[in-house]
């Protein structure tokens, strides 16, 4: 019996590969056939990938291609059967699906490419004679040859669990699920608009497959469905079973279209413990003619409002594309402030990429397009936004990760923000600016130095009350835990005697426990209402919470 072996080459070390879990799985369960996953990063060097699979000794291997590894996974390609000649390369994914002839033309290495749905086209594959299989792409006598493409899989039930018992005890990892498949939008530039047709796993199936990750200890779990909050009846009974089975120290993530939130939903998640949810919501733009040109309608006020009330224990991802149709730069800052003004945990700040198959790939000559020819397939301009204006969005970008996503300058990037700012765009793109002239965006900084960055950025403007400022900024630097060192800046100012009787009041073991996980600090300026009047705050790591102690009483 041959050897089959399926390559996953993930984005990242913590990242798990749900594809190739469901292949294995589904291929094993209907057929006598063993499946290896290897799986590893694109971090991981390339000799030491083609070594790992040289040991291995597959008769034949996958490769799961997508846009984050299509270039490593080819470069290995090229290089595998130098040293296995007799193996048999296969390709599957999203990158090899379209354009398939080009791919088979250029790289003779490949032997065959798998095109869509996977789990029935990998198993005929593996059991049937090239010639009965569809969806698959082969060669023959020196052609290549497509049979056409594999019904999809109606009943999503007859899939496998995808996790190995022993994967489920790993607290590190991001594990992915999906509860449904398809897309009933036309978003011009997503690869999910292709399959517009909306099958889902059963209710029982779903619950019966939720169990298994709340019984285990992971501390991560990713829905994969495109749009997950389409039924109402189906997705809130999903969230009540997660809620009537709550385990502390595990997130949901779901990516939710917030426009068509009811006040029975919104009220029923206002209930849900706080961090047990995360949601991400696309919102990519506010500016109506680009809506209309990439299919997408969001209703702004009833999304601002949704959003507003979600957001007191949800933890929220918004999203915008930079690069849409009919948004210029300055038009693109209106889109950020309207998403900086809901105040999410993170502002996910993407550039459109053209992906062979949709409609945004096609459309490319009729809005100028000029674009990376490789993997990501960025956006370089368009029409509407030049190259220069794309690069201050990549910096923006950057500076957006360091002083809000990071979620470290909370008190200091805000105080400036109000003060100095009439937009918070207009501080992120001035910071980027100085980071860029100083040469700091092509370095990598510890912690402390973004706040001495900011520190500087703040004199060099010439803003004034630099001491005011310096209070706010010793707070969330405070904040981050128990300092090993203090900025020359900070001035620490303590009163161990009130800080020994807060500990004692706050039942740590023991004062050396308390002092190990606490601080208290006196701050010569109320940070939290304005006034010149001194404050103590008690910062608790164990709790990462804060506590404000005014004329030292507890």
């Amino acid at each position: 019996m041959s050897k089959v072996v399926i390559a996953a080459i993930n984005s990242q070390y913590v990242h798990l590969n749900l594809a190739v879990r469901y292949l294995k799985k589904y291929t094993e369960t209907n057929s006598n056939i063993k499946v290896e996953i290897y799986e590893t990063n694109i971090n991981n060097q390339l000799l030491n990938i083609i070594k790992d699979i040289f040991e291995l000794n597959p008769d034949k291997i996958i490769f799961s291609t997508y846009i984050w590894n299509k270039e490593y996974v080819f470069e290995i390609v090229k290089e595998i059967k130098k040293v296995l000649p007799n193996v048999k390369i296969i390709l599957g994914g999203p990158e090899v699906s379209f354009g398939w002839e080009k791919i088979m033309e250029e790289n003779p290495e490949i032997d065959s490419i798998l095109i869509g749905e996977g789990e029935k086209v990998f198993l005929n594959f593996l059991t049937e004679e090239n010639d009965k299989v569809m969806g698959l792409v082969y060669r023959k006598d020196g052609e290549v040859c497509f049979n056409g493409t594999e019904k999809i899989i109606e009943d999503l039930d007859i899939i496998p669990f995808p996790y190995e018992k022993e994967e489920l005890q790993d607290k590190t990892k991001i594990f992915y699920y999906e509860s449904s498949r398809g897309c009933p939008f036309n978003c011009s530039y997503c690869m999910s608009s292709i399959d517009k047709t909306v099958r889902y796993y059963s209710l029982d199936r779903v619950k019966e497959d939720l169990k298994i990750f709340l019984d285990s200890p992971i501390r991560l779990l990713k829905f994969v469905d495109r749009t997950f909050n389409l039924k109402k009846e189906r997705y809130m009974e999903i969230w009540k079973f997660l809620l009537e089975n709550y385990r502390e120290g595990i997130t949901f993530h779901f990516e939710i279209n917030a426009n068509i939130f009811d006040d029975e939903t919104l009220d029923f998640l206002e209930t849900v413990p706080k961090g047990y949810f995360q949601f991400e919501i696309g919102v990519q733009t506010i500016n109506p003619d680009t809506m209309k040109s990439i299919n997408r309608n969001n209703i702004l006020d009833k999304l601002a409002h949704n959003v507003r009330r979600i957001n007191k224990n949800i933890h929220l991802h918004l999203d915008l594309i930079a690069g849409l149709p009919y948004e210029t730069y300055e038009i693109f800052k209106k889109s950020f402030e309207y998403v900086h003004d809901l105040k999410p945990e993170m502002i996910q700040l993407g550039f459109l990429k053209l992906l062979r198959g949709t409609q945004m790939y096609n459309e490319a000559e009729k809005y100028e397009y000029k674009y990376f020819s490789k993997p990501p397939y960025e956006v370089f301009s368009n029409k509407f936004i030049s190259f220069a204006e794309i690069i201050k969005l990549k910096n923006l970008e950057k500076i957006l990760d360091y002083y809000y996503n990071s979620e470290k300058f909370t008190m200091s990037a805000d105080y400036i923000i109000k003060r100095y700012y009439k937009s918070s765009f207009d501080f992120y793109e001035e910071i980027a600016d100085y980071y860029d002239k100083k040469g700091y965006l092509k370095i990598n900084h510890k912690e402390s130095a973004l706040f001495n960055i900011l520190h500087d950025f703040y004199i060099e403007k010439g803003f004034k009350d630099i001491k005011v400022f310096e209070e706010y900024l010793k707070f969330d630097f405070i904040m981050l835990g128990k300092p090993g060192f203090y900025p020359e800046w900070l001035i620490s100012l303590k009163d161990s005697e009130l800080h020994n009787s807060i500990i004692k009041e706050k039942g740590f073991k023991s004062v050396r426990e308390g002092h190990k996980n606490s601080e208290l600090e006196l701050f010569s300026f109320n940070i939290f209402n304005g006034n010149k009047e001194e404050i103590n705050i008690f910062f608790n790591y164990k709790t990462r919470e804060y506590e404000v102690i005014k004329n030292n009483e507890i």
